[in-house]
């Protein structure tokens, strides 16, 4: 029994050591800083220039950025299914990309967009922070052409890797900067209350305060609160009494910061708080009217003035909002004279939202600016945006607009602004009086400033009060005008054109029908972009691509679809999509293969590409470099060629590329290396001595088995001079005049008639 009490005495103190440890301000970690998970949007485009640069981008910088080990980098599928499931949209807005990085439990957020004008390609590139809702990074990278795309894409990689390190080890600070505490603390005393408030010291990332009090400077100090903001109200005090505060901070992960200066404050004797009247709404503001207390205060000290007070609930926190010394509401302000008779004092607050509930109090303080307890509390009420906006549309150029009027003496009229846009560029069209209302009820006014057929218009409308101040909008509301032309009928698209695409359709038998709209897409979902604005009801085809500056791609798929406009240019509905097809390009040759040790030629033969329409084959000879290849000939109608004239015992490399009758052509095939047939080696070990009066020559013979002769040269002033020509590794002549001299050399020669190098030179003079 012992025993086992003695075991579980030991686990609690080493449980109670390792608590110390871990909440111990004085003591500190160090640990590598965890991986900052992040994220890359898809980059924008800001022309149809840049289209394609943004995915390269994209995929460019995800690929850079996951090889760093310091980064989380969520996989792009799983980021594209969680926005797809929850209908968000990639863009660059810091509150919209805060908000999915939060919901995704991300750090960072990479976005850009991208741009191009003539060769030049411009990145625009931002790190926003999801905590802090900030841009933390921002930069414009230019490139020059897809080359130096990749290279300057490298260079935005480490530059965003740098900054998000950077910035993440300032996190690590914490332990430094939380041991100063909180600083710069505040006090103000009331009669049976004393309110604190203090500051972080910079760069200070906090999560809560805890507030100590105590009877006296040195202590003991008890915790009396623990908040989230920089701020307590300590109520539980007594009058007359003097207390001493002290306030630590701490993180998220519970690191808790030094203590604050004690700061000391006392209760005392304060005035009587005063009455609030009554609470008005206005237009983002409420005026408070109040008298001061009619009941005789203890305080024998002069009132100096009022404070007030405003709190989104009844029961508080409520925070200063106005200091209002007693000079400036003119004599008698302060006096305590009958119920019915004492003098009012009236404040407007502003700065509030539309129709934002709050309450007030209000305090009453002396010459010592020692404050009163709270007066009861008023609720307040700004004027409320206008509500139940309706818009009745389906009307030639016109629009009806009709909303319930604000119940206020002080609102005299309404503001109407317009839009084309949903969310932007509203402007006021029309100011209506509050008489020009049905039995007090209703409000309506009828649009026909301007308007289009067919199209939407939204609307906003606000309240405008006696001071010519305007609330905030009402809820958008929108409605169309009537009337648009019908859809073109019968688009087609025809297949298999080289660059371009022929489309027709069927010319619309309504003669309100002024031309037509065609739009294209690389995609079949995706934005379709105006290919061509057509004037002219009867015109019933148009030719996309096929000139010099605007041929489309090879093999590529594109989208189509079609609709009318009328003479003020509304459009029909747009058509149903069709889709065409490029002719592709011929596959590239396969099957290459060359015939080596050929004298002086490399034939080369191919198997046929299945296309039918092949015109002919180019046929490409490189040197060895990677880029040295150039043509050296084409072949129409055969799968066979011999380069000819060519070194002896050299290496040619050969590619080639087939070409259709329209001009197109394939991708480059294998390359292949071909060697032509080396010349003989020449001659070793010419030895030569006169025998019996003749000069005779000796050599070793080739290793080579087709070596039909030799040839021999006597070297004279002006060159060599073949003398004779044999078969067997041997030579003799008549012998030479003493002391006259003669210089030979022998060469090989292979049955096609391929001659060696000259061998190593022999003398012989005359004895």
């Amino acid at each position: 029994m012992r025993k086992d009490m003695a075991k579980r005495l030991i686990r609690i103190l080493c449980m109670f050591l390792l608590i110390s440890i871990i909440v111990s301000p004085s003591i500190s970690f160090s640990a590598e800083l965890p991986k900052v998970r992040i994220a890359v949007f898809n980059y924008g485009t800001l022309n149809i220039e840049a289209s394609g640069y943004n995915t390269m981008v994209t995929n460019l910088l995800i690929n850079n950025l996951a090889g760093d080990p310091s980064l989380a980098l969520l996989d792009r599928k799983e980021l594209e299914a969680f926005l797809s499931l929850n209908d968000l949209q990639q863009n660059d807005n810091v509150e919209s990309v805060s908000n999915i990085g939060s919901r995704l439990g991300l750090n960072m957020i990479v976005v850009g967009s991208v741009g191009k004008k003539d060769t030049v390609i411009i990145l625009n590139s931002k790190v926003i922070h999801i905590e802090q809702k900030r841009v933390i990074f921002e930069n414009q990278t230019r490139a020059l052409g897809d080359a130096g795309l990749v290279s300057e894409v490298k260079n935005l990689s480490a530059s965003i890797i740098s900054a998000i390190s950077n910035y993440a080890s300032k996190q690590k600070d914490w332990e430094k900067t939380a041991a100063q505490g909180p600083v710069n603390v505040q006090k103000r005393s009331g009669n049976k209350w004393v309110r604190l408030n203090w500051e972080d010291p910079p760069g200070m990332t906090v999560s809560g305060y805890e507030v100590f009090r105590g009877a006296a400077e040195t202590g003991p100090f008890g915790k009396i609160a623990q908040v989230e903001r920089p701020e307590y109200l300590d109520q539980d005090v007594e009058r007359g009494a003097f207390y001493y505060y002290k306030i630590r901070s701490f993180s998220a992960k519970g690191m808790k910061s030094d203590y604050s200066s004690t700061i000391s404050a006392g209760t005392a004797l304060t005035p009587n708080p005063p009455v609030i009247l009554r609470a008005d709404a206005h237009v983002k503001s409420v005026e408070l009217t109040w008298s001061p207390s009619p009941v005789a205060s203890e305080d024998p000290l002069r009132l100096k003035g009022y404070k007030l007070y405003r709190s989104k609930v009844q029961q508080g926190p409520y925070r200063e909002v106005a200091n209002l010394a007693r000079t400036d509401f003119g004599s008698g302000a302060d006096s305590a004279t009958a119920a019915d008779k004492l003098p009012r004092v009236t404040y407007l607050d502003k700065g509030l939202g539309d129709g934002e509930e709050c309450y007030y109090s209000l305090t009453a303080y002396n010459e010592k600016n020692m404050e009163s307890d709270f007066s009861s509390s008023v609720k307040g009420m700004t004027i409320p945006v206008v509500g139940s906006v309706s818009a009745q549309g389906d009307m030639i150029r016109e629009i009806r607009l009709s909303w319930g009027p604000i119940d206020s003496p002080v609102i005299k009229g309404y503001w109407i602004y317009r839009s084309a846009a949903e969310n932007k560029d509203f402007a006021k069209i029309k100011k209506v009086d509050v008489s020009d209302t049905r039995g007090g009820k209703i409000v309506d006014y009828a649009d026909k400033d301007r308007l289009g057929d067919k199209t939407r218009y939204f609307y906003r409308v606000t309240a405008v009060d006696i001071q010519d101040t305007e609330t905030s909008p009402s809820m958008t509301v929108a409605a169309v005008t009537k009337g648009k032309p019908p859809t073109p009928q019968g688009l087609k698209a025809q297949n298999g054109l080289v660059k371009k695409v022929e489309l027709t359709w069927k010319e619309s038998p309504f003669d309100e029908v002024e031309g037509y709209n065609l739009y294209w897409s690389k995609e079949k979902v995706g934005k379709y972009l105006l290919l061509k604005r057509i004037d002219g009801r009867t015109i019933s085809s148009y030719t996309h691509g096929g000139g010099n500056f605007d041929k489309l791609a090879d093999d590529g798929t594109y989208y189509y679809a079609i609709a009318a406009f009328n003479k003020v240019d509304v459009e029909s509905d747009i058509s149903e999509t069709i889709s065409a097809t490029t002719k592709p390009r011929p596959s590239k040759p396969t099957g290459l293969k060359g015939e080596a040790l050929k004298v002086k030629e490399a034939p080369l033969t191919w198997l046929p590409n299945p296309e039918k329409d092949i015109a002919v084959y180019q046929i490409f000879r490189g040197t060895g470099s990677e880029d040295g290849f150039s043509r050296i000939s084409k072949v129409e109608g055969k799968t066979r060629y011999a380069d000819k004239e060519l070194k002896d015992g050299h290496t040619y490399k050969y590619k080639i590329r087939a070409e259709d009758k329209d001009e197109l052509q394939s991708d480059f095939s294998e390359a292949i290396s071909v060697e032509t047939k080396p010349k003989p080696k020449k001659p070793e070990g010419l030895a030569g001595d006169i025998v019996q009066g003749k000069v005779e020559l000796t050599w070793q013979r080739g290793s080579e088995s087709d070596i039909s002769y030799y040839s021999v040269y006597e070297k004279r002033f002006y060159g060599l001079d073949r003398i004779n020509t044999v078969k067997p590794n041997s030579f003799a002549e008549a012998g030479l005049a003493k002391g006259k001299s003669k210089t030979y050399v022998v060469t090989a020669v292979d049955n096609d008639g391929l001659e060696s190098e000259p061998s190593q030179e022999v003398t012989i003079t005359g004895r």
